[in-house]
C-alpha cells in the first residue's frame, strides 16, 4: 500500500507526454537506477497559437491539435534522436500528464474505527478502498458543472495510510482501533482523454499509455523531495490556468484552479499597451518582469498595476478555497515556467500574504529538484536539451514511479 512501492525492472526508455492548458511537451527519457536523475534524450513542445479563445470548447481542439502535431513529431525526430543516441533502444513506457482545466484530481479519506483492537486485513483495505471510489463517484455525480464537460476516470491512488493516527506504509496484518485510507482520483475530459489515446495508440500500438493528473504528479514529486513536509500548498501556473493542490497530513486534499495563467495575463497587457500578444508574453519570462512599465505614461502604469492586481486578487480567493475550515498553509511549492519566476513568485507570495496574515514560505519547484537530484553537470547537460520545467518534472516522476503498484491506471 506504500504510495512509494515499486517493483524492479530493467533500465526503461519512456516517451512522456505533458498537455497543459496552452501546448503540449512531448519528450524521450531514460531511467537508469545507477542514476539519482532521469536522462533527457529529447523533448519538443507544441504551442497553441497565442490568441483570444471564444470559450473553453474552443481551446479544448486547439490543444487537442497541437497534441496531433507534438506526437507526429515525437515518431519522427524524436524516434530519429534516439536511435541515434543508442540504435537498440526502444520505447517501452508512455506516461501522460494532464493539466487543468483539462483534468480535475478528486481525493477522499475515509476512516474505520472499533472500541477493541482489530486486525488490519487485506479484504478490510480492499473495502475501505472500494467504499472510498464510490465516495468519489457520486460527489463527481453530483457535482453539475463537472459532469457538464464528460469526465472520464483515468488515475486511482492511494496517497497514505494511518494506524491510530499514525503513518504506515504496510498496513496489512497490523492492529489498530482505528484506520484510515487517504485516495485520489482523476479525471479528465473525455475528448482530450481520446484524443490522447487516440494518436498515441498510432504511434506505440503496443505500449500502455499511463495517463494521471499533473497536480497528482506533482504531489509525488514533492513528497519524495521534501517529506518531512506534511502541510503545504501546490501551485502549478500554466498558460492559461493556476492550479491550487493542499496538502495536509502528508496527503493531497483538496484540489481547485483558476482559468488565468500567463497567456491570459499578457493578453491583458497587450490590449492595454497595444503591442503583439508575444511582444506581452516576454515581459513576463525576464530577471526583471516590471521594467517594462519604466517607460510608460503613468496613466498607462496605473492600468498595467490594476492587471497585476486583479490577478493577486484572483489567487487570493483561490486560496481561501482549500476544501476545509483551515487556511492555506503556509508552506508553498511553487511550479511555473524557469523564466517567468521572478514575476510570479512576487504575485504568489503577495496572495498567500493577503490570506495568513504572513509572509509565506515559498520553495521552487524546478530549484528544489536540481539542488536534491542533478549535479553541476547533469544541469548543465539538462540545459543543453531544454529549460522546460514541466519536463524536468514529468521525467523526474517517470524516474521514480513508472513502476510503482500505487498508480492504478485506467
Amino acid at each position: 500500500m506504500s504510495f512509494f512501492a515499486t517493483k524492479s525492472s530493467p533500465d526503461p526508455y519512456g516517451a512522456l507526454l505533458d498537455i497543459g492548458s496552452g501546448s503540449v511537451l512531448v519528450a524521450i527519457v531514460h531511467s537508469s537506477k545507477k542514476n539519482a536523475h532521469p536522462e533527457i534524450i529529447w523533448s519538443h513542445r507544441e504551442h497553441v497559437p497565442l490568441r483570444d479563445l471564444a470559450s473553453l470548447e474552443q481551446a479544448s481542439k486547439s490543444v487537442m491539435t497541437a497534441l496531433m502535431t507534438a506526437v507526429m513529431e515525437l515518431d519522427s525526430t524524436g524516434r530519429k534522436v534516439l536511435a541515434a543516441t543508442n540504435p537498440k533502444a526502444r520505447i517501452s513506457h508512455i506516461q501522460s500528464s494532464i493539466s487543468a482545466p483539462w483534468a480535475y484530481t478528486v481525493t477522499k479519506s475515509i476512516n474505520y474505527t472499533q472500541e477493541e483492537p482489530f486486525v488490519i486485513t487485506k479484504s478490510l483495505i480492499e473495502e475501505l478502498i472500494k467504499t472510498t471510489e464510490q465516495k468519489i463517484f457520486d460527489d463527481l455525480k453530483q457535482n453539475e458543472t463537472l459532469r457538464e464537460l464528460g469526465l472520464q476516470s483515468i488515475t486511482a491512488a492511494t496517497m497514505s495510510t494511518l494506524a491510530n493516527g499514525y503513518r504506515i506504509e504496510e498496513p496489512q496484518d497490523s492492529k489498530a482501533t482505528e484506520f484510515s485510507i487517504s485516495r485520489a482520483n482523476v479525471v479528465a475530459q473525455e475528448p482530450i482523454v481520446e484524443a490522447l489515446s487516440e494518436n498515441t495508440q498510432k504511434v506505440f500500438a503496443h505500449t500502455t499509455n499511463q495517463k494521471l493528473s499533473f497536480m497528482l504528479m506533482t504531489f509525488s514529486v514533492m513528497r519524495d523531495l521534501l517529506p518531512q513536509i506534511y502541510e503545504i500548498a501546490l501551485v502549478d501556473i500554466t498558460y492559461e490556468a493556476t492550479e491550487l493542490g493542499v496538502v495536509r497530513d502528508g496527503s493531497l486534499q483538496y484540489c481547485t484552479h483558476t482559468p488565468f495563467g500567463m497567456y491570459s495575463l499578457a493578453r491583458e497587457i497587450a490590449e492595454v499597451l497595444s503591442v503583439p500578444l508575444s511582444e506581452a508574453f516576454g515581459y513576463l519570462h525576464t530577471p526583471e518582469p516590471l521594467a517594462f512599465t519604466e517607460s510608460l505614461s503613468e496613466a498607462k502604469k496605473k492600468e498595467i498595476d490594476e492587471i497585476f492586481e486583479a490577478y493577486i486578487e484572483r489567487i487570493t480567493s483561490l486560496f481561501k478555497e482549500t476544501g476545509d475550515e483551515l487556511s492555506i498553509p503556509k508552506t508553498i511549492a511553487l511550479h511555473v515556467d524557469l523564466n517567468s519566476e521572478p514575476l510570479f513568485l512576487s504575485l504568489i507570495e503577495k496572495a498567500a500574504k493577503r490570506c495568513t496574515k504572513s509572509t509565506p514560505a515559498v520553495t521552487l519547484v524546478t530549484k528544489e529538484i536540481f539542488k536534491q537530484t542533478f549535479d553541476e553537470k547533469a544541469t548543465k547537460e539538462f540545459f543543453t536539451h531544454s529549460s522546460d520545467t514541466a519536463l524536468l518534472l514529468s521525467a523526474l516522476f517517470f524516474h521514480k514511479h513508472h513502476n510503482s503498484t500505487t498508480f492504478t491506471y485506467v
